[in-house]
């Protein structure tokens, strides 16, 4: 309530000074005073097939193909244990393609979480391979509770 109070407050005059942006997934959440000091809004829709499909890939760098590899630092080797090295068998791009296919209605957000899922899903496997097979396991429970998310927002709303 403050942090509403401070901000209605601050943008309650036309300034040279100040520039503020806001951005949210959850529009419908702002509070109609804060709504009507806004002079422009952007619409971002949520990513399509072809982005999904680019976002899979950087993530799948990250959080995948990347994990286990050293990161020099003047502490690293004391104070954080080192990731094992993640296999990756098999996990063509046509793969990738079905997945983004699959998670139509995910946000750039649900796609790094997602991504998170499969890292821990093979870290969580005996040994520390991605497959086809372990990575459309994740896939399909990930959409699975995406769909489960939707359903209930219905239901709340």
């Amino acid at each position: 309530r403050s942090a509403l109070n401070a901000l209605l407050f601050r943008t309650g005059d036309q300034s040279k000074d100040i520039v503020l942006a806001l951005a949210t997934n959850r529009p419908g959440d702002l509070d109609s005073a804060v709504a009507d000091r806004s002079d422009e809004v952007l619409e971002f829709p949520l990513p399509g097939e072809d982005e999904r499909f680019k976002l899979l890939k950087l993530y799948l760098d990250k959080y995948i193909a990347q994990a286990g590899a050293r990161k020099p630092g003047l502490f690293s080797n004391l104070f954080k244990k080192e990731q094992q090295k993640i296999e990756i068998k098999d996990l063509t791009d046509d793969i990738l393609r079905e997945a983004a296919a699959r998670t139509d209605g995910f946000s750039g957000r649900e796609i790094a979480k997602l991504m998170a899922g499969v890292q821990a899903a093979v870290y969580g496997s005996e040994n520390c391979v991605l497959d086809p097979n372990l990575f459309r396991e994740v896939i399909d429970y990930k959409v699975a509770e995406h769909q489960q998310r939707k359903n209930l927002a219905v239901k709340s709303a």
